[in-house]
């Protein structure tokens, strides 16, 4: 994972050349059996001394969002997730999520998978989410929607050191899901867990930190 070169305003608009030379994630495929999955999803990553930051960009023909709150259930919803494991050990990791109205959902876990859930975390994240069409109109035809994160390092629980360094290694995974009314009732994944949680700690990618 490349370092970011120059500021990045997180406005969901992915206008920074250094988002040009980020490694990509993706396509996603379908959770449960890896197959191919049914709207195109592509995740972005790049760091800094301060933040992780991560994009995602999501096909979609009729974006559509149910909640507008932050904390909601949006995971019953259309939503993009990231999980994050720094010590890659599984005893805390960290979960944040995005829906298209742009409202946030994270919380924290402690001794292992979905162990100790502390819905009064916060991860401080910045975000912003553009929609390319129209927000809850079926009436016209989308192109999708993008997600734009910075993810203060300081946040983060199960940090081995105060902020990573090059050669760093972490666990995580990202995700997406379909699901609501018009919706295909899908998961996708960058990593598949092969089974129906997203909390699948041993299916977990790795992330490496470079300049």
């Amino acid at each position: 994972m490349h370092r970011a070169k120059g500021a990045i305003e997180i406005d969901g608009v992915l206008a920074e050349s250094a988002w040009d030379r980020a490694d990509k994630a993706g396509p996603f495929v379908r959770s449960l059996d890896g197959k191919p999955a049914s709207a195109a999803t592509e995740a972005r990553l790049l760091w800094d001394d301060d933040y992780l930051y991560v994009a995602f960009l999501a096909e979609d023909t009729n974006v559509s969002g149910t909640f507008f709150k932050d904390d909601e259930k949006l995971y019953t919803s259309n939503v993009v997730e990231i999980f994050l494991d720094p010590s890659g050990d599984g005893s805390h990791y960290d979960e944040i999520e995005v829906a298209p109205t742009n409202a946030l959902f994270d919380a924290s876990f402690a001794g292992g998978a979905r162990q100790g859930m502390d819905l009064s975390w916060s991860s401080h994240a910045k975000h912003a989410v553009h929609v390319d069409g129209t927000l809850n109109d079926p009436r016209d035809v989308d192109r999708g929607w993008t997600v734009e994160l910075a993810i203060p390092f300081a946040s983060l629980t199960g940090m081995p050191k105060p902020r990573p360094q090059r050669g760093d290694r972490w666990k995580f995974n990202l995700y997406r899901l379909r699901q609501g009314p018009g919706q295909p009732g899908e998961g996708q994944a960058y990593s598949p867990p092969m089974r129906g949680d997203f909390h699948a700690l041993d299916r977990f990618a790795t992330m490496r930190f470079e300049d």
